[in-house]
């Protein structure tokens, strides 16, 4: 197999992964809804954000983003919160549904792999490992603590390459402004780092060193709010809010800042 080729199929299969949607996995049931503060998930709870993309160009696109929490959607033994995200720039809007479980250990997104059999030939597929969902947050938050949000690797006889790695760290306690509709107040936030590695093998010889691309995003949550904002590459933060993994411009950034919230 040609590497050019090799690199579409992990690009693609990763735009799928980090879709985060259905999926026949099963992630860590709810504890009726407890966990931390940090990230309220009561039926009806609702917020919208500004957002401001830059792509490669250097142009902008301002837009928002509103963000519900609706019902629930049962796969398998587990049952998931539906997060549904409506994202609109201009006069175009897209929506889409984001499956997740919260418990007292974090937050796990679902992740959707009933398109794998579509893009990834039968040939490779079998030799595809992945992680069963999505760590967007790890409790309770703690100085020096980081943990592994995801990883896929592709697994050929004795030898494993890890093509997609995303890892999160706790970095501590920022004071942030929130510019909301009722007027600017300042919050104290958690932070939170995410690196997003994506690695190519060279096939021609597996001993090589791969080559290796990072990307980085962070998050803000404030207690009894939620997440106020994100801020870093669009690669990685449209993962998180139901936007799914794009790589055809790694080098866009996006700004989410929350302008309103309602939490129920």
């Amino acid at each position: 197999m040609k590497n050019s080729k090799f690199v579409l199929i992990v690009l693609m299969s990763s735009a799928l992964l980090f879709n985060a949607c259905k999926s026949n996995s099963t992630a860590p049931q709810t504890t009726n809804g407890t966990g931390s503060t940090y990230f309220p998930n009561s039926n009806g709870t609702y917020y919208k954000y500004s957002v401001v993309k830059t792509d490669s160009t250097g142009a902008q696109a301002s837009g928002t983003r509103s963000t519900t929490y609706n019902g629930t959607t049962t796969l398998g033994s587990t049952t998931y919160q539906n997060e549904i995200d409506t994202i609109t720039f201009g006069n175009f809007s897209t929506t889409s549904t984001s499956l997740f479980v919260k418990n007292n250990n974090g937050v796990y997104f679902a992740i959707d792999t009933s398109g794998l059999s579509e893009t990834i030939p039968d040939s490779l597929k079998q030799y595809i490992q992945m992680d069963a969902q999505l760590t967007a947050f790890q409790f309770p938050f703690q100085d020096g603590v980081s943990w592994p949000a995801f990883s896929m690797s592709l697994k050929l006889g004795t030898l494993t390459f890890n093509l997609v790695k995303v890892m999160a760290y706790y970095q501590g306690v920022e004071q942030i402004p929130l510019n909301l509709s009722t007027g600017t107040v300042t919050k104290s936030a958690a932070k939170i780092q995410y690196i997003l590695t994506l690695s190519v093998p060279n096939l021609s010889n597996p001993f090589a060193a791969p080559t290796t691309s990072n990307f980085t995003a962070y998050a803000w949550l404030v207690d009894n709010v939620g997440v106020a904002q994100m801020q870093g590459n669009g690669t990685i933060l449209d993962a998180f809010t139901g936007g799914g993994i794009h790589f055809a411009d790694t080098t866009s950034t996006v700004t989410q800042s929350l302008i309103s919230y309602n939490i129920k």
